[in-house]
C-alpha cells in the first residue's frame, strides 16, 4: 500500500503541474520517450517503452497530434509503418515543462531523501521493473 500511496501522491502532484501546459502525465511521457530516443518511433515502440496498451498510445498520439506537438508520417522505407516524431512545438514544450517537472519531483522526493537514499530508491525500483 505504501508504494501505491506514494505513486498516487506523486502522480497527483505531477498532473496538477502538467495541466498548466495542457498535458497529462501520459502525454508528457510520450513526449519524453520521443525526445529520449532521439529519433522517430513507431507507435508500438512507444507503447512498449511506456508499458501501456496500443489503444492508450493511439489516444495519446491523437491528442498530441491535435495539439501540434507530434507528427505522424509514413515510413519512407515501408509505407505500411507510421513514424511518430516531435514537432518544433513538441521540442519547445519539453524545454518549458522540464524545469517544472524536475521541481515537482524534487519537492516530493529530493527534499525528503538524501542523495544516497535517492540512489538506493532508484536501484530498488529498477529491480522491480
Amino acid at each position: 500500500m505504501t508504494l501505491y500511496k506514494t505513486n498516487h501522491h506523486l502522480v497527483q502532484q505531477l498532473e496538477e503541474q502538467l495541466a498548466k501546459f495542457d498535458l497529462t502525465l501520459g502525454r508528457w511521457c510520450v513526449l519524453v520517450a520521443l525526445k529520449s530516443s532521439g529519433r522517430a518511433m513507431v507507435p508500438s515502440e512507444i507503447s512498449d517503452d511506456l508499458a501501456v496498451t496500443r489503444a492508450n498510445i493511439s489516444n495519446l498520439l491523437n491528442s498530441l497530434e491535435k495539439a501540434g506537438r507530434i507528427q505522424r508520417n509514413f515510413d519512407p522505407s515501408n509505407r505500411r509503418r507510421i513514424l511518430v516524431s516531435l514537432t518544433p512545438e513538441g521540442h519547445e514544450i519539453i524545454l518549458q515543462v522540464w524545469p517544472v517537472y524536475e521541481q515537482t519531483i524534487t519537492q516530493n522526493v529530493g527534499n525528503k531523501l538524501s542523495r544516497e537514499e535517492q540512489n538506493q530508491l532508484a536501484t530498488l525500483l529498477k529491480k522491480l521493473v
